[in-house]
């Protein structure tokens, strides 16, 4: 199977050269959503993630087909998405993540495992939605040409008929979600699980911060006191010298715990780290969905007009042949922007697949830096005796 890119074949090219350009700041004044939008996928990320694309499609045996709309092609398709492009992979994140369970917290442990489920499930439901605009470009071809029956037949009223039963096809799966009670729950689920996903990182993260600034308030009040029972030992050594040996041992359990605290400070600060790292990811794809949603909707909609069309020259039983031809026309207009948004819809999926694999990457980065500095810590402990 396979599945049709616009602005992709920007890429392809791009993809050769080197990036020498640089970057200016963006002024409020010339700001452009919709070039910005393009040069999303003129990013160097973008770029490596198209050829990872084009190298499973050619490893496949599937070479571009140029057919269809001039430089448009096409490519293999939501099973490759799926299987191969999700990084880092499910099966090795779950390695990872339980070599590591014992050195974190279980509610944190399971935030961060909950992070990358819902992340694999987003992916997969975008795979599942690159196989439905498949198959409805594979009914518009069919419909397009039922138009063209009616715009230059003789007899228009067997190709309104044809078109009809095209149409209604198209309507029932242009909203992937209406197409069956499965789809339209797992996306809500999806929706809903990264929506409790964000309230749960961002209540940790406020317990964290919450520890953190008391570490540091705490690190600022020994700070205080040892520059205060300095000074006091400076001016009264000899009068005070049991005194101070007595301060010395009540005071010693509380600095021993406040050095465990304050090296407890830059695990803290690592795991504060993961959670905006996740939260931040979460975020994302949350407002992805939303705009996701909307886009199907969108062509949900423009399908039940087109539909409402070809119902006027039904009701009227086909005998009104300029009224007939001129819903035709009419109904060619909407394709071609039902087409268009069919694009846009494709292309913000490949977006959201690439956001998920950066989220993914980063958050993963975070985890490796923060063990394998632990790891570094705990075995230069043990190379002293008593260890």
């Amino acid at each position: 199977m396979h599945i049709r890119f616009g602005i992709f074949r920007d890429c392809k090219c791009q993809v050769r050269r080197e990036k020498c350009e640089v970057v200016a700041p963006i002024s409020s004044s010339s700001f452009n959503l919709s070039e910005e939008y393009t040069n999303a996928f003129r990013t160097e990320s973008c770029h490596e993630f198209w050829a990872q694309v084009l190298g499973l499609a050619f490893d496949h045996g599937e070479a571009l087909d140029a057919r269809g709309s001039g430089a448009a092609a096409r490519l293999p398709s939501h099973r490759l998405l799926a299987e191969h492009l999700l990084h880092p992979d499910q099966p090795t994140v779950t390695k990872i993540l339980a070599h590591i369970r014992t050195r974190y917290r279980p509610d944190i442990h399971a935030l961060l495992s909950d992070y990358y489920a819902e992340t694999a499930d987003a992916s997969l439901l975008c795979s599942l939605l690159l196989k439905d605009i498949d198959q409805i470009r594979r009914r518009c071809r069919r419909f397009k040409a039922a138009l063209h029956s009616v715009l230059y037949d003789s007899q228009p009223r067997h190709g309104l008929q044809a078109i009809i039963h095209c149409l209604v096809d198209i309507s029932k799966t242009a909203n992937p979600f209406h197409s069956s009670a499965s789809s339209q729950s797992k996306f809500r689920a999806v929706q809903q699980g990264c929506a409790d996903l964000l309230k749960r990182l961002g209540s940790r993260r406020k317990k964290v911060t919450a520890k953190l600034r008391f570490i540091n308030r705490l690190k600022r009040a020994l700070a205080i006191s040892a520059v205060v029972v300095l000074a006091a030992s400076a001016s009264i050594v000899g009068a005070c010298v049991t005194m101070h040996a007595l301060v010395a041992l009540i005071a010693l359990p509380v600095f021993l715990s406040a050095s465990s605290r304050m090296a407890s400070s830059r695990w803290l600060g690592r795991v504060m780290a993961q959670l905006d790292a996740a939260a931040k990811g979460t975020y994302i794809l949350n407002r992805d969905l939303d705009t996701i949603s909307r886009l199907v909707a969108r062509l949900d909609d423009e399908a039940e007009h087109m539909l409402a069309l070809l119902s006027l020259c039904e009701w009227h039983d086909g005998h009104r042949r300029r009224l007939t031809q001129e819903a035709v026309r009419q109904i060619s207009k909407n394709l071609a922007s039902f087409n268009q948004h069919l694009d846009e819809l494709e292309e913000h999926l490949y977006l959201c697949f690439m956001t998920i694999n950066e989220a993914r990457r980063l958050v993963m980065k975070e985890l490796l830096v923060a063990n394998a500095s632990r790891v570094q810590k705990t075995s230069t402990r043990c190379r002293f005796p008593g260890c």
